[in-house]
């Protein structure tokens, strides 16, 4: 449906290695932002110089949701990209609680996706290769990572307001099954 994070070009590399702006910068586009535009990434930050670089990664990759129309296939597929930066960014920051929730909601609407581009029943559809890997990424990290999962996954599905086709209880089962089998 999407990749994250973008492969770049050898042109694209070489754009960015000769742009003049802070190293830092060029590190976390790389790292976190490549589904985006650098000079976008770039010119944000110097209109908002003195902002902690992670609230900047957040609230550029909010802004770019708002070129698209609400709810439109493109919007979800930003939504989708957004939670995958979520995770990765919050894992590297140490806030493990908010990215495992990024990746809650990663999976709540990416299974919703897939049930509806493939036509599936919720018991068909495999749990997201994505999801799996931010769990695998978050429990690597923390192995002594603590949650609730069941409310976890009730507040997940919640977050959206939305009726997905399954409830947030098939939610939370399908995500205690993966959890029970790797032994998270």
């Amino acid at each position: 449906m999407f990749t994250y994070p973008k492969v770049l070009r050898k042109k694209d590399f070489k754009k960015i290695e000769k742009y003049s702006c802070d190293e830092q910068l060029k590190d976390a586009y790389l790292k976190y932002l490549t589904n985006y535009s650098f000079t976008e990434f770039v010119k944000y930050c110097e209109e908002n110089e003195g902002v902690d670089l992670e609230k900047l990664l957040f609230k550029f990759t909010d802004l770019q949701l708002e070129k698209f129309e609400p709810n439109s296939l493109i919007w979800i597929s930003h939504v989708l990209v957004n939670f995958l930066i979520y995770f990765d960014v919050n894992l590297d920051y140490g806030e493990y609680y908010d990215a495992y929730a990024s990746a809650l909601q990663f999976t709540v609407l990416s299974l919703s996706m897939i049930m509806i581009v493939e036509k599936l029943s919720f018991e068909d559809v495999p749990l997201p290769e994505h999801s799996k890997s931010c769990f695998k990424k978050l429990f690597d990290k923390r192995p002594d990572f603590r949650f609730n999962l069941n409310k976890d996954c009730e507040l997940a599905y919640k977050s959206f307001n939305n009726d997905f086709g399954f409830s947030s209880d098939e939610f939370y089962l399908k995500i205690k099954e993966h959890f029970d089998s790797q032994g998270y």
